[in-house]
């Protein structure tokens, strides 16, 4: 983890600072005050700071259904009372937690799941099939989880007490897209619906905690029995919480919550399927041409953008799969040189057109790059990429910021040459809606059938490895989209409190049963 200092405007702001006025020097009389003076003793090392309790921040009168809940503190608290059928390790790979086993029918259609003998509900209760198909059957008509089961049929429990899914089609990595909390069936409409974690929700004289289950099927070690919980409101309370220590960890987007929080903090970088990148108009201008997106997209110097402009919070990628991801084609990454790339570029730049009348050149006319306003990292990454190809002969690049529906409008009116874009992936990598001909956030409006062929063959076929392969060397060529950076949360806790954190996709607690909790005694 790393220690850092955040700017202080924010907290500044909620406390309603305000300046005192000066104070004239003869209204002070330091004689009167000298002999009340202490000794001045020997410096001594500070004693490191340990909380009476470890607190989270969540706002009270929300449910902490993990499937109706909102991003941010309520899910932060939801995942230390509900376990889902798999995790996400850090390199996007799924683990099973209440799921057995599984396996596929010849059509690659139908998955059964087989769940865990041995799992419990808060209260003792069993894990039952009927319990899972009625949470995956909310998750696919809910806001947060409906686009990643978009492709599931049904979900139905069997005699045999198996959850059975039926795709519209194959997709072999599904396990990847079943993060998805389980919570007992029947307790959705509860403010706190019961779940399989190892901490239970109490609510006693007027406080609320959370408390280590002694029934917790897994019988792992925990770092604390009790968990403190403390009322915030909004986004902005539970960073002021977290600031003035009342609170001892807070997830966060950096691009947009990070300058918020005051203090000094210790930070671990949450992966993400957040895709950062720079979209062409592919359909018109100077980027139909496959070859000036290709030498564009091998310009553009990711891995200073990624540590330095963006501080470690973005992961340098040249392909929209993760490179913590094993299916990452890294053998195919192109060897970045400046000097090399610059000149490529150049040598693709449009000539100045003759004017008629003068005959004498024009100065080639801007291309420009379209990004949100609201979004300051992006509009530093947007210009640093500008800036940093402007030497190439007579590219012309110009940042327009606009604010967010006039952005989307200007992207679906097909009103740019360039954008920044931001696009959450799901952890099965498919990318067709992104890259494929009529994709929804195909804005760039690219249309290749070889291409089509091979992103179709990665999100349904068999061999992942191999056809990720295929599609990787076809997008080098292409360059429908110049993937920048993978997004990084960043998990903040107080200096010397926690040790052992390692945050995977989704889950800030991952391996908690490893975690060391100080506190004062």
């Amino acid at each position: 983890m790393r220690r850092l200092t955040a700017a202080l405007l924010a907290l500044l702001l909620l406390a309603g600072c305000g300046s005192q006025g000066e104070i004239e020097q003869e209204e002070l009389d330091w004689g009167a005050y000298q002999e009340e003076l202490p000794e001045e003793e020997p410096s001594q090392e500070p004693s490191p700071y340990r909380p009476s309790a470890f607190t989270l921040a969540y706002h009270k009168d929300h449910t902490l259904d993990p499937i109706t809940c909102g991003e941010g503190i309520q899910q932060d608290v939801a995942a230390l009372l509900y376990e889902p059928l798999f995790r996400l390790n850090p390199a996007f790979e799924p683990e099973p937690v209440l799921c057995e086993s599984w396996e596929w029918d010849e059509s690659g259609l139908i998955c059964t799941l087989t769940l865990r003998q041995d799992a419990l509900f808060q209260g003792g209760a069993s894990l039952t099939a009927k319990d899972v198909a009625e949470t995956l059957q909310r998750a696919a008509a809910s806001e947060r989880y409906a686009y990643r089961l978009r492709n599931v049929s049904s979900v139905a429990a069997n005699r045999a007490g198996q959850v059975v899914i039926t795709l519209l089609e194959p997709n072999w990595s599904l396990p990847a897209l079943l993060d998805i909390p389980i919570v007992k069936s029947g307790t959705a409409d509860q403010l706190v619906p019961v779940g399989t974690g190892p901490y239970l929700f109490v609510s006693e004289n007027g406080a609320e905690y959370l408390a280590a289950d002694p029934g917790w099927w897994q019988q792992k070690k925990l770092p604390v029995e009790k968990i403190s919980l403390i009322h915030a409101k909004d986004r902005a309370t539970a960073m002021y919480l977290f600031s003035s220590h009342r609170a001892e960890l807070l997830t966060v987007d950096p691009t947009d919550d990070l300058t918020a929080v005051a203090g000094q903090y210790e930070t671990a970088y949450q992966p993400t399927t957040v895709l950062q990148f720079i979209g062409f108009n592919a359909a018109k201008g100077v980027f139909a041409s496959a070859e000036v997106r290709s030498a564009f997209s091998r310009a553009i110097p990711r891995q200073t953008l990624a540590e330095v402009q963006m501080a470690g919070l973005g992961t340098a990628a040249q392909f929209p799969i993760s490179p913590l991801s094993p299916l990452y084609p890294a053998a195919l990454e192109m060897v970045y040189n400046r000097d090399e790339s610059l000149a490529a570029l150049a040598a693709l730049a449009v000539p100045p057109a003759e004017t008629e009348e003068a005959g004498e050149a024009e100065s080639p006319s801007s291309l420009v790059l379209l990004v949100n306003e609201e979004d300051a990292f992006r509009m530093t990454s947007a210009r640093f990429i500008a800036d940093s190809l402007s030497p190439a002969g007579s590219w012309k690049i110009e940042v327009r910021a606009l604010p967010w529906e006039e952005y989307l409008t200007a992207l679906a009116e097909g009103a740019f040459d360039l954008y920044f874009g931001e696009v959450r992936l799901t952890a099965d990598w498919d990318l067709r809606d992104l890259l494929g001909t009529g994709g929804p956030v195909n804005y760039g409006g690219y249309s290749d059938e070889t291409t089509d062929a091979l992103l179709q063959g990665f999100a349904t076929g068999v061999d992942r490895e191999g056809n990720v392969r295929l599609l990787a060397s076809r997008l080098l060529e292409e360059a429908p989209i110049a993937p920048v950076c993978f997004k990084n949360y960043t998990v903040l806790t107080h200096p010397g409190v926690v040790e052992g954190l390692s945050p995977a996709p989704s889950w800030t607690f991952y391996q908690l049963e490893l975690w060391n909790i100080h506190l004062s005694e």
